[in-house]
């Protein structure tokens, strides 16, 4: 059973190239895990694509994530724990946070049981109706046969492609122009999850924020870290979201 509260963080999408503006971002999350680690109890969650990028070859991982994993170490041996829904940009791993950090993946989604409540936590990529093109790559992509092609490219050759793609991305903000469809399909998601008698659903891919309310059950976007800093914490059945600064003054 996970431990509460549940610090939640989601769509960091922290690049591999550590220039000044990475190392701004990077400092307001060790601001929020040095925070976490004063409080000294709790579970932090992670709602996918922290990585930008993420591929195990043969536990060698992509460089420029050292400060990142040191922290996260520093974190779990603090004595919280860290857990790990992996997204469509970090889905590849293949042991290396459980071995060498502590941190507990999962490649599906998570089931959480606090007190009377049921919380259903998805990272939501191929929610969306119009997700046919996603939903069929996510097949593709972690399907068997194509992590072991994939294995047969020097990890040198496909780091530096995505280093070269993650730096040269957009703040991907693609999901702010079709805001109305994603509230809409997600909110239909969400009253499924309901009927099977979730209280509480937690979604992260789409960079939004928020919480939707209905009949005393809830829906709630993830934000993102790119613009928003979005910090969420659930607690006693209660529920809370701001930025990293709001978070670093809750008591």
């Amino acid at each position: 059973m996970l431990k509460a509260p549940f610090y939640i963080v989601s769509d960091n999408h922290f690049f591999m190239k550590n220039n000044q503006d990475e190392q701004k971002r990077r400092k307001k999350m060790f601001d929020v895990f040095n925070h976490i680690q004063k409080k000294g109890v709790g579970t932090l969650i992670i709602g996918g694509d922290f990585f930008d990028y993420w591929f195990e070859y043969n536990n060698k991982i992509p460089s420029g994530y050292e400060s990142l994993l040191e922290e996260l170490k520093k974190l779990k041996q603090s004595g919280i724990d860290i857990h790990y829904v992996l997204g469509n940009h970090d889905y590849w791993d293949f042991g290396y946070l459980k071995n060498n950090i502590g941190i507990t993946t999962h490649k599906g989604d998570l089931i959480i049981k606090h007190q009377k409540q049921k919380i259903y936590f998805t990272h939501g990529d191929g929610i969306l109706k119009s997700d046919h093109g996603c939903r069929f790559m996510k097949k593709i992509i972690r399907s068997k046969i194509f992590i072991t092609l994939y294995n047969l490219f020097n990890p040198d050759f496909t780091t530096k492609l995505a280093n070269k793609i993650s730096n040269t991305s957009s703040k991907y903000n693609h999901h702010d122009n079709n805001v109305s469809i994603i509230k809409r399909d997600v909110l239909e998601f969400a009253r499924n999850k309901w009927k099977e008698n979730f209280d509480i659903v937690l979604v992260g891919h789409y960079h939004q924020e928020g919480t939707i309310k209905e009949n005393n059950k809830s829906v709630t976007f993830l934000g993102d870290w790119l613009t928003k800093f979005t910090v969420t914490v659930v607690d006693d059945s209660k529920l809370w979201q701001g930025n990293w600064k709001d978070f670093l003054n809750l008591s």
